[in-house]
C-alpha cells in the first residue's frame, strides 16, 4: 500500500459518524483535547468527505445581513422628524407672507441639517456593512495532508488553517502552533495595540480580549506564523455575534431624538397658543382681522428655534464620528 493510501486510510479511521458538537470554551482546552474533540490531526487536517459532511451540518462560513441601505432611503430618513416638519411649515408660511429673508434662512438651516445628518448616517451604515466584508477572503487550510487555498466561505469547524503575517483571519480559530504570532483585534475589541498569541490554553472565564490562544474572524495577523483549528464559522463567530446584535437591535430613536420630538410637540402647542392669544387680544382691541392673523403667523414663525436641529445633528455627528474612527 502506498504512503498516500495509508494516509487516507488513517484519516478515514478517525472520522466519526454523527454531528460534531462545538466546545463552549475552546480557548481553555489543550491542543490534544481540542484535536480530539474535532476529530482532526494538526498535520493531516480533514478529509474531503468530512469537510462536505460538516459543511452540510454547519453551513457556509458567511454572515447573513439585511439588504444594504440605499442612499435615497437615508436621504428621505433625514426629513422624518417633528422638528423638520415644524421648520418646513414655518418656511412655507414665511414665503407665503412675503418674508423672504426669514423663509430663506429656515430653508438654509434645513438644507445644512439634512446634509450633515445624511453624511453622518451614511458613514455609520457603511461601517456596519464593513463588518460583513472582514471575512470575505481566501484561507490556506491543511486537508488530507496538503495545504490548499480556498475561499473563506468554505471553511468548516475542524479545518486546520495556516497563518502568516498579513493574513486576514476568516473564522474563529483555536491556535495549535505559534511562532512570534501577533494579531490586530481593533475591529473586534477596539484594542489598537497588537496582541501576542500562544497555543497554551487560558482560563475558561478569560475576557475576549485576553484569550491569547484564540484568533478571531475579522482580525489580522500582524507578525509571525502559526496554525489554528476552526472552532466557529459564520454567525456563531464572535464577529458574527456582534453583527447579529446590530441586526437585532431596535432601530428606534435615541434618547436625544425622543427628547427632541417631545420638545417639538411642546413648541408646536406653545407657538399656537401664543399666536392665538396675541391674535385674540388684537381682535378684541378692534384691530384689522387680516392684519392680526398675519401678525400672529409671523410671531409663530419667529418663535420657532431654527438652530435647534443643526445643534442636535452636530452633537450626534460628533458622537458618531468618534465611533466611526474607532471602527477604523
Amino acid at each position: 500500500m502506498s504512503v498516500r493510501a495509508q494516509r487516507r486510510l488513517a484519516i478515514a479511521k478517525k472520522e466519526v459518524v454523527g454531528p460534531l458538537i462545538l466546545p463552549k470554551f475552546p480557548h481553555a482546552l489543550s491542543v490534544t483535547e481540542l484535536l480530539g474533540q474535532f476529530r482532526v490531526t494538526g498535520t493531516e487536517g480533514l478529509s474531503e468527505a468530512e469537510v462536505n459532511a460538516r459543511r452540510k451540518h454547519f453551513g457556509a462560513n458567511t454572515i447573513a445581513s439585511r439588504r444594504s441601505a440605499g442612499v435615497l432611503r437615508l436621504l428621505v430618513h433625514q426629513f422624518k422628524s417633528p422638528v423638520v416638519y415644524l421648520l418646513s411649515g414655518a418656511a412655507g408660511l414665511a414665503f407665503y407672507f412675503g418674508e423672504l429673508e426669514e423663509g430663506s434662512a429656515i430653508f438654509a438651516v434645513l438644507a445644512i441639517n439634512t446634509l450633515i445628518g445624511f453624511v453622518t448616517e451614511l458613514k455609520a451604515v457603511r461601517s456596519i456593512e464593513a463588518l460583513r466584508a472582514l471575512g470575505t477572503r481566501t484561507a490556506r487550510v491543511r486537508r488530507e495532508g496538503r495545504v490548499h487555498v480556498i475561499p473563506a466561505e468554505e471553511l468548516v469547524p475542524g479545518d486546520v488553517v495556516v497563518l502568516e503575517a498579513g493574513d486576514a483571519v476568516s473564522a474563529d480559530l483555536r491556535l495549535i502552533e505559534t511562532s512570534r504570532l501577533s494579531t490586530d483585534e481593533s475591529s473586534l475589541t477596539g484594542e489598537s495595540v497588537a496582541v501576542d498569541k500562544q497555543f497554551e490554553p487560558v482560563s475558561a472565564d478569560t475576557r475576549l480580549g485576553d484569550r491569547a490562544s484564540m484568533a478571531f474572524k475579522g482580525t489580522a495577523i500582524t507578525r509571525g506564523t502559526g496554525a489554528g483549528v476552526v472552532v466557529a464559522t459564520g454567525i456563531i463567530t464572535e464577529l458574527g455575534r456582534v453583527t447579529r446584535l446590530v441586526l437585532e437591535a431596535d432601530p428606534g430613536h435615541s434618547p436625544l431624538e425622543r427628547k427632541l420630538e417631545r420638545l417639538s410637540v411642546q413648541l408646536v402647542w406653545a407657538t399656537i397658543a401664543v399666536a392665538a392669544i396675541i391674535g385674540g387680544i388684537g381682535l378684541l382691541s378692534g384691530k384689522d382681522p387680516l392684519l392680526m392673523i398675519e401678525a400672529a403667523i409671523a410671531l409663530a414663525v419667529a418663535a420657532i428655534p431654527e438652530g435647534l436641529p443643526i445643534v442636535a445633528t452636530l452633537a450626534l455627528a460628533v458622537a458618531c464620528g468618534a465611533w466611526h474612527s474607532k471602527m477604523h
